[in-house]
């Protein structure tokens, strides 16, 4: 009788767990809007986990302001770890929020010091005047051009309000983040993208102008369909292409207003020197062969997200000092141009989350059963293991018990 009773609640504890870990994982379904990107998005919607705040002030002095959605209900002394993230080309800021918040769920699941009341998740919305009218962004919130934001380019919008770029607006969060008086125990400020947002991340990376706290300042650039290239010469040359070393995928000239004084005093080696010095975090899926961008411009980088990812990568590892020394690189196994795929890898969870979690100079890295090969690599899934865990030691105790 004791025996039956110590295996049941052995059992009893497995399933339990297996439950409590995958519900953990499965995170928050993704919230409904109504409207399109051309057409303009509808009211924003209430998310779990978040505060959405449809007017979220940048600067009181000008009155700009944008809508954001920031995890809610955090201690802000408790906060070790800050991911801003960027939306896609369609805009959808609410979307992204929910992905990253789910992937730190998924992250959480698989490494319990990984705390959700340590890590505050801010999603900024670029909107468009169609947004406007749709309702997603009130009549006085900046506004920006159909993809220029994704370049740093000035708002278009609303009267009375000019020449704030999207990379002003990133400098004022990370600026709020890195208050020490608001957020004392803050160790990183990551800003993440996915595909357009991996565009705009790279491209802040390069242009940024402020150097102060860059040894908390990290990237995540995640299947880009284009990358901003360091180097004069291209993979694939096309004599007859224009513009192939204009920003936004060159650093010869054509740099937005945010930068253009100083991208001229620095030039291009001191671009490159301030690019090579930062927390850089790549990741490209392996399966992602999509054509990306397809301008002439970007096919000379490579034919596919993956292809140009590679070609970058090496010309990295050519240039003098070879690769940096801030650099990351994942090449995550069996995931396409899938964000969630990216962000809910061990190669994402580590690079998003853990990285660096517990301050500079901590180095630590998750390292999975698959040995970093992604998830269709194989191996045992937490809540799988945990189970079998139990499952084992209850028989063997069990049989000992006869």
């Amino acid at each position: 009788m004791i025996y039956q009773l110590f295996l049941s609640t052995i059992l009893l504890l497995s399933w339990t767990c297996s439950a409590e870990l995958s519900r953990r994982a499965a995170g928050n379904p993704d919230p409904a809007v109504s409207g399109s990107p051309d057409a303009g998005w509808g009211p924003l919607p209430d998310i779990p986990d978040a505060t959405l705040h449809s007017e979220w002030v940048l600067d009181a002095d000008k009155g700009a302001k944008i809508p954001a959605f920031q995890t809610s209900g955090l201690d802000q002394s408790a906060v070790k770890r800050a991911v801003i993230v960027l939306p896609g080309e369609p805009r959808d800021c609410w979307y992204y929020w929910n992905v990253m918040n789910n992937a730190l769920y998924v992250a959480n699941a698989a490494d319990a010091s990984l705390k959700r009341e340590e890590i505050s998740i801010f999603a900024p919305c670029f909107f468009t005047q169609v947004d406007v009218t749709g309702g997603a962004a009130q009549n006085d919130s900046l506004v920006f051009g159909d993809t220029t934001w994704i370049s740093g380019q000035k708002n278009v919008g609303p009267d009375g309000i000019s020449d704030i770029s999207t990379y002003d607006v990133l400098d004022d969060l990370v600026d709020y983040y890195m208050d020490r008086a608001a957020y004392p125990n803050l160790n990183v400020v990551m800003i993440a993208g996915h595909s357009a947002g991996a565009q705009m991340a790279q491209r802040y990376l390069a242009l940024r102008k402020k150097t102060n706290n860059d040894d908390r300042l990290h990237y995540w650039i995640a299947n880009p369909g284009s990358i901003l290239w360091l180097t004069e010469d291209r993979p694939k040359p096309n004599a007859s292409c224009d513009g192939v070393d204009t920003f936004k995928y060159g650093l010869a000239d054509g740099f937005p207003a945010y930068d253009l004084s100083d991208a001229k005093t620095l030039g291009r080696a001191g671009l490159v020197a301030r690019y090579r010095a930062r927390y850089a975090h790549y990741a490209w899926g392996l399966a992602d062969e999509g054509p990306g961008d397809v301008r002439c411009q970007a096919e000379t980088q490579g034919d596919t997200h993956l292809e140009r990812g590679q070609n970058f990568v090496k010309m990295l590892e050519g240039m003098d000092g070879g690769m940096p020394n801030h650099t990351t690189v994942d090449w995550v196994q069996g995931v396409s141009h899938d964000n969630e795929g990216m962000m809910n890898s061990a190669e994402g969870g580590d690079k998003l989350f853990r990285y660096f979690y517990n301050g500079n100079g901590t180095t630590e890295t998750y390292t999975s059963p698959t040995a970093g090969q992604g998830a269709d690599a194989g191996g045992a899934s937490p809540n799988t293991l945990i189970s079998n865990i139990a499952f084992l030691l209850a028989l063997t105790l069990g049989a000992s018990l006869f």
